[in-house]
């Protein structure tokens, strides 16, 4: 059983408070902004993984990589926010149920291919591509947010949900995309 994390919700930055000292980091959530101490806000965008990571990124990486850091009560932190629905674990032999209740939104200006290199389409800025992707994967980046959750969308796409998530972290860590909570079926 490989269990992946992974990070729900997008960011929208540092907030300072009363005090220039006292900050939070706010995370879109569905329709709800969510505060995020530094210390939840460093696990949680660890959860993304790193650009120049493939490995699976499991609970495991995100507590040892946190045991070289200041923040002591790793384990606490991931566990508080999968309370609080802003990590998910992902069991990839069983992904549907994870899959009903999110959804996939892009985040980066769709680039295409180019002729040097047909079958694989980025996403960035018009002047630094920061991701690539498969035509599968990027057709899924560029309109499964139309669809009310990523089953869906990967039925509508014909791409295989466990290869999907397998995928996923090389979208997330770039910021070319994040994971948001499901939407109605109407």
């Amino acid at each position: 059983m490989t269990l992946l994390m992974f990070p729900i919700g997008q960011c929208l930055g540092t907030h300072f408070t009363d005090t220039a000292e006292s900050q939070v980091h706010q995370v879109r959530l569905g329709s709800e902004i969510v505060e995020l101490t530094v210390e939840e806000f460093a696990v949680w965008a660890l959860a993304h993984s790193l650009t120049d990571d493939s490995g699976p990124w499991e609970r495991s990486r995100i507590v040892d990589l946190l045991a070289d850091s200041e923040i002591t009560n790793g384990a606490v932190l991931i566990d508080r926010l999968l309370t609080r629905s802003l990590l998910a674990e992902v069991d990839l032999d069983n992904p549907a149920d994870f899959a009903t209740r999110h959804r996939l939104l892009p985040l980066h200006l769709g680039l295409g291919n180019t002729a040097e290199t047909p079958t694989m389409f980025r996403s960035g800025t018009l002047e630094l591509a920061l991701a690539g992707m498969t035509r599968t994967l990027y057709d899924l980046w560029l309109s499964g947010h139309l669809s009310p959750n990523l089953l869906i969308a990967c039925k509508e796409h014909d791409a295989e949900l466990p290869a999907v998530l397998t995928a996923l972290h090389s979208l997330l860590a770039p910021t070319a995309a994040c994971l948001d909570l499901a939407v109605q079926e109407f």
